[in-house]
C-alpha cells in the first residue's frame, strides 16, 4: 500500500511540476505535421522536400531551394573527394524534380547532371538498394554527370563500402539550417501560409529527427526530475495493437463470431458452432483452441495478413482439417510440422498509420480487413465442421 501511496504521489508531482505544465502548453501548439501524423515517414518528408526543391511548384521560392541544396552538395562533394559540379552554372530553367521514380526518393534532372535522393529517416537501406538505383540511374541516363546522395538525420554512411564510395552523405542538419536560412531571408517574399508550412516542417525536423529543439531539452528536464513517475506511465501507454484490438473484436462479434485466444497484434476467431464442437486440446494457444482464423494487423509490414492455422496438440483433428482443406479453392500447401496454415490473404492496412486516424476512420478500414476474408473464413468454418469426426 505505501509503494502504490508513493507512486501516486510521485505521479501528482509530476503533473503539477511548471515546467511540465510548459511542455504540455507547447504539446498543443498545431504543426500540420504532427496533426497528419506524418512526423517520421519517409515518404512524406521527401515528398515535403522535392516539393520545396521543385522551382515550378507553388511555394513562391522559385529555385532558392534548389541553389542552397545543390551549393551544400558541392561543398560536401568536395570535402568528400567526389566528382565535382558548381551548382550556379547549371540550367535551372530545364529541371525536372521527380518523386518515387522507380523506386528512387528523390531525382533532380537537369539537362547535363541528374542528382539522386535517397531518403532514410528511421530504417536503414534494404540490401543492395542503393547499388540498384546506381544501376537504374546508369541505364537511363548514361550520358550526364550522376551525383548521389544518401540523407538521413544526422549524415550516416550507407552500409556497404561501394556505396560509401558513391553517395555523397548529407543530413537533416542541413536541410534544417536551409530552411531557418530561407525564412530569415524570404520570409517577406512568400505567403503567411507557406511561410508556415516550412516553419512547421523546420520544427518536426528539430523535434522529432534531431531531437535538438527547446522542446526536448525541457522534456529532458521534466523526465529526470520525475524520472519514477514517467517509467511508469511509459510502460503502460497504449500502442497501435491495443488500440486497434478492440475495433476487430467488435467487428468480428458483429459477423457472429467468437473470440478465441489472444495475444499482442493477432485477432484469433472461429464460428458459434466450431467453439462448440472443437475439443481444447491445443497445446499452443493460451485457451487450447486446436484450429482458428487469425489476422496479423500489427508485426506485418503494411498489411494485415489472415490465416487459418492448426496448432500443434492433436493429430487426428489436423489430418481431418488439411484433407477436407485441400480442395477448397484457396487450399496452400501448409509449411512448417508444428503449425498448420493452409490460407493466407493480405489486405492493406498499416497499424502505426491507422490506429492515429479518428474512430470512424478507423472502423471503416478494419471493416474493409474483415469484409476482405468473411466468406473465405466463413467457408472454411463450414468446410472443417463437416470434417472433424464427433468427439474428436
Amino acid at each position: 500500500m505505501t509503494d502504490e501511496v508513493d507512486l501516486e504521489t510521485r505521479l501528482a508531482a509530476a503533473i503539477t511540476d511548471p515546467d511540465f505544465e510548459k511542455l504540455e502548453l507547447a504539446m498543443r501548439e498545431p504543426n500540420i505535421f504532427r496533426a497528419l501524423a506524418i512526423e517520421r515517414q519517409e515518404i512524406r518528408h521527401s515528398n515535403f522536400f522535392a516539393y520545396l526543391l521543385d522551382p515550378g511548384e507553388n511555394h513562391g521560392l522559385g529555385d532558392i531551394l534548389l541553389r542552397k541544396f545543390l551549393r551544400d552538395i558541392f561543398a560536401d562533394s568536395r570535402a568528400q573527394g567526389r566528382t565535382l559540379f558548381d551548382a550556379d552554372l547549371m540550367d535551372f530553367s530545364d529541371v525536372d524534380v521527380r518523386r518515387e521514380w522507380r523506386g528512387i526518393d528523390i531525382l533532380i534532372d537537369f539537362p547535363n547532371d541528374v542528382i539522386v535522393v535517397e531518403n532514410k529517416v528511421d530504417s536503414s537501406e534494404h540490401s543492395q538498394q542503393l547499388s540498384r538505383y546506381r544501376g537504374i540511374v546508369d541505364g537511363e541516363f548514361g550520358g550526364k554527370q550522376k551525383h548521389f546522395v544518401f540523407l538521413t538525420p544526422l549524415g550516416s554512411d550507407p552500409a556497404d563500402e561501394s556505396d560509401r564510395k558513391v553517395y555523397i552523405n548529407y543530413s537533416y542538419e542541413q536541410i534544417a539550417s536551409i530552411l531557418a536560412n530561407v525564412l530569415e531571408l524570404y520570409r517577406d517574399s512568400i505567403s503567411d501560409k507557406m511561410a508556415l508550412y516550412i516553419e512547421d516542417y523546420l520544427t518536426t525536423i528539430n523535434r522529432e529527427l534531431l531531437m535538438n529543439d527547446k522542446l526536448n531539452d525541457l522534456a529532458r528536464k521534466v523526465y529526470k526530475a520525475h524520472k519514477s513517475a514517467f517509467d511508469f506511465v511509459f510502460e503502460n501507454r497504449p500502442d497501435p495493437a491495443s488500440v486497434l484490438y478492440p475495433y476487430f473484436e467488435e467487428e468480428l462479434k458483429s459477423r457472429g463470431f467468437v473470440i478465441g485466444s489472444r495475444n499482442k497484434g493477432y485477432i484469433r476467431f472461429t464460428s458459434k458452432e466450431l467453439a462448440e464442437k472443437l475439443p481444447r486440446t491445443g497445446v499452443a494457444w493460451p485457451d487450447k483452441e486446436v484450429f482458428l482464423f487469425e489476422i496479423d494487423y500489427f508485426w506485418s509490414d503494411k498489411n494485415a495478413v489472415a490465416k487459418a492455422i492448426i496448432s500443434p496438440g492433436n493429430e487426428v483433428i489436423r489430418e481431418a482439417i488439411l484433407s477436407a482443406a485441400t480442395d477448397l479453392k484457396f487450399f496452400r500447401k501448409p509449411e512448417g510440422k508444428k503449425w498448420s496454415s493452409f490460407y493466407l490473404k493480405k489486405s492493406k492496412f498499416v497499424a502505426s498509420e491507422v490506429y492515429n486516424e479518428d474512430e470512424g476512420e478507423i472502423k471503416a478500414k478494419v471493416k474493409h480487413v474483415v469484409e476482405n476474408i468473411e466468406a473465405d473464413a466463413n467457408e472454411i468454418f463450414g468446410t472443417v465442421a463437416k470434417a472433424v469426426p464427433a468427439g474428436a
